[in-house]
């Protein structure tokens, strides 16, 4: 319902702005030849849709989301392993305290893997390090009403290089902050 309501809300955001946008205005005042019956005055809306803005909610939810994402950091793996460690560790539990003291949003954890291998087998490697952190968090006493997890394997990338630098970037679990039902 909440998506729903986001995506209208998106929706018709986009569409204002980009009548705004294209709409322009005329070097002169003057009207057109022809029917004037649809010409539509801006001016008569201003009020109207002053309110609108100054009353949006979506946009201080949005702010809140990103305020949240700000706080949770990456949890990086050795090539070929879904093994915390501890580094990890520390930061996995830094996240669980943060995400076990603010209720407002969930989490979904992105496996992924660097561009050595398979699809398949990346894909299964991004799965063990999702789920990985998935039961820390769960261990350590996150609802896991509020976690989600998913595998991207290879295909997304942080750092598209083909060095050893951008492979240990691209090794990780990545917390994106959704918002609540």
């Amino acid at each position: 319902m909440m998506r729903v309501r986001l995506i209208a809300v998106l929706t018709v955001s986009v569409m204002l702005v980009l009548a705004m946008s294209i709409s322009g205005c005329r070097p002169d005042e003057t009207i057109p030849d022809g029917d004037d019956s649809t010409t539509v005055i801006v001016e008569e809306f201003t009020d109207t849709l002053a309110g609108v803005w100054e009353t949006d909610t979506m946009s201080s939810g949005m702010e809140m989301l990103l305020i949240h994402q700000e706080q949770l950091n990456d949890v990086f793996f050795s090539y070929d392993s879904d093994e915390l460690s501890p580094e990890a560790l520390d930061i996995l539990m830094e996240n669980s305290s943060y995400i076990m003291e603010t209720p407002g949003f969930r989490i979904l954890i992105e496996g992924h893997c660097d561009e050595r291998g398979t699809i398949d087998y990346n894909l299964a490697l991004g799965e063990n390090r999702s789920l990985s952190v998935y039961n820390y968090l769960v261990n350590y006493g996150v609802a896991s009403t509020r976690i989600q997890f998913v595998s991207y394997g290879k295909e997304r990338p942080f750092d598209p290089a083909h060095t050893e630098q951008a492979w240990m970037m691209n090794r990780r679990a990545h917390f994106r902050v959704l918002p609540e039902n």
